[in-house]
């Protein structure tokens, strides 16, 4: 296990150590910890998670993990949403969260699959619309409503560098919605596969 994150051992609205919160449009509140709202209970280990809202103007809000080592990890969280997206079209979205890495110890940031990772279960489910103005137009991301809690798992690509987690949430021009919660943040250490190395036999010299 390279970390674990429940963001139980602190008083909301206080992040663990280490996270960082910021707004880059948009103003107040910041991600921060939560331990009411929907869904009941509002986390997946009670009682608190990682918690942004979703307004009715155009915002970029993101929650930046502690650093750690890229040497092939795989991301487990859990995470629940409801984040306004078309009520016509299953494939669109308004406002959305994405997951981002830096491979530079944070000074830049791309997504996941831009970065060479991939899900495993539970990835993106729409595209943000590109006309209504969102810091993230255009992108795959998670919209919609989730229904409750559900699973993601990331495979993590190997660079031997350290790097930053971003869960990022932009809104657009109207619109809005409960918002995005994310608990049990796991990382544990993929052990790359030795391959074989077959020797081709030299006949001997005569």
């Amino acid at each position: 296990m390279v970390f674990s994150e429940n963001f139980d051992g602190v008083t909301p609205p206080a992040l663990p150590p280490d996270w960082e919160a910021a707004n880059s449009q948009g103003p107040p509140p910041f991600w921060v910890t939560s331990n009411s709202g929907v869904p009941i209970p509002p986390a997946d280990t009670p009682p608190n998670a990682a918690f942004i809202d979703d307004p009715a103007e155009v915002s970029d809000k993101r929650l930046d993990s502690l650093h750690f080592i890229l040497f092939g990890p795989q991301l487990t969280f859990r995470q629940t949403f409801n984040l306004e997206a078309s009520s016509e079209d299953p494939n669109l979205g308004f406002d959305g969260g994405v997951l981002e890495l830096s491979t530079d110890d944070g000074n830049t940031f791309q997504d996941i699959l831009a970065a060479g990772g991939s899900f495993a279960m539970g990835g993106y489910n729409r595209i943000i619309s590109a006309d209504r103005g969102s810091p993230i137009a255009g992108r795959q991301a998670w919209s919609g409503n989730s229904g409750g809690l559900i699973t993601t798992v990331v495979n993590i690509p190997w660079f031997g560098a350290q790097g930053r987690l971003r869960w990022r949430m932009a809104s657009d021009t109207s619109g809005s919605g409960e918002g995005w919660r994310v608990d049990t943040v796991n990382i544990t250490a993929c052990v790359p596969v030795r391959r074989r190395v077959q020797h081709r036999r030299h006949p001997r010299p005569r």
